[in-house]
């Protein structure tokens, strides 16, 4: 199911890389070494994570740290959809 669904895969990877942690990337990173899903998914995933770095923006500026997430996720969806149909 999951190979099948690359559009589905790439927008729980943004979602998930909403979360301002860098634990949840190491799934889409082990689902592409292991073959289950494309490098668009990667590239998703990859691109909405920010790890930790996030974490300070948030604490000083809520409305700052939704925009730049914002950003991020609007790339992150442009870059593997892109990828998806490139492919």
């Amino acid at each position: 199911w999951i190979g099948r669904n690359t559009a589905v895969m790439i927008l729980l990877a943004v979602a998930i890389g909403m979360i301002p942690e860098s634990g949840p990337h190491i799934i889409f990173v082990t689902m592409y070494a292991s073959g289950m899903v494309p490098l668009s998914v990667l590239l998703a995933s990859s691109i909405s994570q920010d790890g930790h770095s996030s974490l300070p923006l948030l604490a000083q500026d809520k409305k700052s740290f939704a925009l730049a997430k914002l950003m991020n996720c609007g790339i992150a969806l442009i870059v593997g959809f892109g990828t998806m149909l490139l492919s």
